[in-house]
């Protein structure tokens, strides 16, 4: 599972440019969520089934349904198709603090705002198997376009519970869901599901890095926003956490500037820029950095560098003497000073004269 964090227009964006992936933004009611599920168009989800006994079976169903003598105000129980769908519950956990942190900024359209994360959580483990399992029908219902084929949920008792346990994770306006057609096993068609959420959009496309920059230069116009965005998304794709954890597993496992060595507090930082090294550099440890966020953001932005020696060297020019005077209150080692050898070197030089340009500048 790839988690990729992207402004809503351009996942939005994504979504819709990647026609090998059937995800898509769904709205739900804030009381909980839609009942029912769009498939798309009938052609369209049939090409997916691969299976003629299925789709004869489809077909019968559909057209009980849409016979003119008989159109039901609501779908009936057992109309349609038996559907099981799985959700992996490790994603499921995963997401969690995802949800949480949505809740902070969009508690007005979820239908739980006060949701209990340790609750949830306690639930899905107490689930013996890797799968949330929940069931519904396969119907089709007669919208302005005709006969669609819908996923129908109703009160099944084997599984309500879980279905009301995954309906916690929908959001209104903020859901991506895609579903994969798996089998079809006594009578009963199998999915596998994903959820996700936008600006955090899971994707495990081979594609993602070609789609993810077509659809920037679609919607954002800003040049530094583009590279940000595409630099986010590449760093996951070829495994900037990794490159994190390697650090945290090395010798230089703390920060130079306060000692600290918690790695929730600590982020991976390039001496030699992401956007200007190689591939190899950019898994190069040796082109890495332990730093504290306040530090991590005065590096990445040269407002500090360090000098032949692995001293540490202020921008005069670019910070204030109090801003200085108020940074250096919050170093807490005894002494700030990196060790520069034959590994890292060019890095470092690449740093200082990036450092000297824009101070001259």
């Amino acid at each position: 599972m790839k988690i990729f964090s992207l402004p809503f227009k351009v996942a939005k964006e994504v979504v819709k440019r990647n026609t090998k992936d059937n995800r898509r933004l769904t709205s739900h009611r804030a009381d909980g969520g839609n009942n029912i599920f769009y498939l798309g168009s009938e052609t369209l989800f049939f090409e997916k089934l691969n299976n003629r006994n299925l789709i004869n079976r489809l077909k019968s169903v559909q057209a009980l349904l849409n016979n003119s003598t008989r159109k039901p105000k609501a779908i009936q129980f057992d109309e349609g198709v038996a559907a099981q769908h799985k959700v992996k519950k490790a994603d499921l956990l995963n997401l969690l603090p995802f949800l949480s942190s949505f809740l902070a900024e969009y508690s007005d359209s979820y239908h739980n705002p006060n949701l209990d994360e340790k609750r949830v959580k306690k639930e899905l483990i107490a689930i013996d198997d890797d799968y949330l399992i929940f069931e519904s029908d396969v119907v089709f219902i007669h919208d302005n376009n005709g006969m669609k084929p819908y996923f129908k949920w109703f009160n099944k008792k084997p599984t309500l519970n879980n279905w009301k346990l995954f309906q916690e994770f929908l959001i209104p306006d903020l859901s991506f869901l895609n579903f994969d057609y798996v089998a079809y096993n006594n009578e009963t068609m199998e999915f596998v599901w994903e959820i996700s959420y936008a600006p955090a959009v899971i994707y495990s496309s081979n594609n993602i890095e070609e789609i993810v920059s077509n659809s920037v230069n679609q919607l954002v116009t800003n040049e530094e926003d583009r590279e940000t965005i595409k630099e986010a998304i590449t760093k996951i794709r070829i495994g900037q956490s990794q490159f994190r954890n390697n650090l945290i597993k090395s010798s230089r496992n703390k920060c130079v500037f306060t000692g600290i060595d918690d790695p929730k507090l600590l982020i991976a930082s390039h001496i030699k820029p992401w956007k200007h090294s190689e591939n190899n550099e950019r898994k190069d440890l040796n082109n890495g950095l332990l730093l504290t966020p306040t530090f991590d953001k005065l590096f990445d932005r040269f407002l500090i560098t360090f000098n032949e020696d692995g001293e540490l060297l202020w921008s005069k020019k670019r910070l204030t003497p109090d801003i200085i005077k108020n940074l250096e209150q919050g170093i807490t080692t005894a002494q700030v000073k990196v060790i520069i050898d034959i590994n890292n070197k060019e890095y470092f030089e690449f740093h200082r004269k990036r450092f000297s340009y824009l101070e001259e500048n």
